[in-house]
């Protein structure tokens, strides 16, 4: 079998590994590796770069090294077409080719399998870290505990249920230590939702023109704030829509705020209140107010809430008190260090029926879930 491990899209590297035969690739005539030493591949030490071409003319430049573990590694230039013509020619020459994660599942449990994937999926270097921890036998010691409560003959239902729930408790987290958390931008035409957005995400993403419904889909920008990676969303200004198109773009801005993370709800401080702001506010309590073009005269005055954050696109003013404020509300609390955290959807479904199982009175169903989080 044969795999891409390195991601799609262009690159300086690209990296195959082969698990098999390495002689695989001194078959053929051409061979499809031709050492520069002139040296059949099967033959040359574990553990050597061997550098020389792929294939016929015109042939690629490659590097292949062979582990003691059975396996070969293959690293070529880093644009797609050149990984897709080896992962090709080792098909046509009997090699069965498939997707990294399933590569390591014959090599490695589902569980250490699960905890490669979300590594490689990790955004950022604080979240790598945790998810490193886990990966690195933290979850499978706390899978195996949990098991091991399960199994005892005299267990309670007392005992058993915490133990679960507390693992429950992190799945939120766990889950977005490989997907951005999401925070929508809400707000009537022209408060500034995507001059915010831009401010927010380092760059232009949005764009920005002094118009109503300028924005009609969903514009996104990924981010980190404090290590912890986000999905900015820009939706359409809502308000009494004009056009069909408009009612459309309001329809997706409201869903995107139903299923955010976070919404943060732009008011335009510079112009006086209007009902669409007193309805906006009304309808999502617990959003981050932003009173937006804090730069200019606040005709709003004792009308803005309370709460607001006071901020400017334009200027930087308030930015760093608003990405506080954000991962506050997304990450309320850090687990400590050498906590045990489930880190897919799998394991969290998983621990939800053994829960049930346990409500329902059934041990030994709780007992054989449990046992497939060691898979």
């Amino acid at each position: 079998m044969a795999a891409l491990l390195t991601p799609q899209g262009r690159g300086a590297v690209a990296t195959i590994r082969l698990v098999g035969e390495c002689a695989l690739l001194d078959r053929g005539e051409p061979a499809l590796f031709r050492a520069v030493s002139g040296r059949p591949l099967a033959s040359q030490p574990l553990g050597r770069i061997v550098f020389g071409h792929w294939g016929s003319e015109p042939s690629e430049e490659v590097v292949v090294c062979r582990h003691g573990d059975g396996t070969t590694e293959i690293h070529c230039h880093g644009g797609d077409l050149a990984a897709r013509r080896i992962l090709a020619e080792l098909e046509s020459a009997g090699c069965r080719i498939v997707p990294w994660q399933q590569l390591g599942i014959t090599e490695t449990s589902l569980l250490e399998t699960e905890c490669r994937e979300v590594l490689a999926n990790a955004c950022t270097l604080r979240t790598a870290d945790i998810l490193l921890e886990q990966c690195s036998g933290r979850l499978l010691a706390a899978f195996e505990a949990l098991r091991q409560v399960a199994e005892a003959a005299d267990v309670a239902a007392s005992e058993l249920l915490p133990q679960i729930d507390e693992l429950l408790e992190r799945a939120d987290f766990g889950l977005h230590l490989s997907a951005p958390w999401k925070v929508v931008i809400l707000g009537r035409p022209n408060v500034g939702k995507s001059s915010l957005l831009n401010a927010l995400a380092g760059f232009a993403r949005a764009i920005v023109f002094d118009e109503p419904g300028t924005t009609r889909d969903v514009v996104t920008a990924e981010t980190a704030f404090q290590g912890w990676p986000v999905r900015l969303i820009d939706t359409a200004g809502i308000r009494e829509a004009e056009s069909p198109l408009e009612t459309a773009g309001i329809a997706l801005a409201r869903d995107a705020a139903e299923s955010a993370d976070c919404q943060l709800l732009v008011i335009d401080i510079s112009q006086p209140p209007q009902p669409e702001d007193r309805d906006l506010l009304a309808a999502w309590p617990r959003a981050v107010v932003v009173a937006h073009k804090a730069d200019l005269p606040d005709v709003w005055e004792e009308k803005v809430p309370a709460e607001a954050l006071r901020v400017s696109s334009s200027t930087g003013t308030g930015l760093e008190d608003l990405m506080a404020e954000i991962v506050k509300r997304l990450v309320p609390r850090v687990p400590e260090p050498a906590t045990a955290i489930p880190v897919t959807l799998r394991q969290i479904e998983l621990l939800k029926d053994a829960r049930q199982s346990v409500l329902d009175g059934n041990l030994a169903g709780s007992r054989k879930v449990l046992g497939g989080l060691l898979r």
